[in-house]
């Protein structure tokens, strides 16, 4: 349900230019994730700090993987 929590609030980023900007401004990392899966909460869509971690890395390893 994490996974698909979260893709339900990508959509709501997408969708909504006060998430993307909250999203953009300069932070730490751990500032981040926790500011994220609050917004995300906040819309209904749950999923962890860790979770969310997973899936950035998951991500990022695909980027890589299409460009190396």
């Amino acid at each position: 349900m994490s996974r698909e929590g979260f893709e339900r609030f990508r959509q709501h980023v997408l969708e909504d230019l006060s998430l993307q900007e909250a999203l953009r401004a300069p932070m730490e990392v751990s500032a981040f994730l926790a500011l994220a899966t609050r917004l995300g909460a906040e819309h209904g869509c749950h999923f962890s700090a860790e979770e969310l971690k997973d899936i950035i890395r998951d991500a990022r390893r695909s980027w890589l993987g299409d460009w190396v």
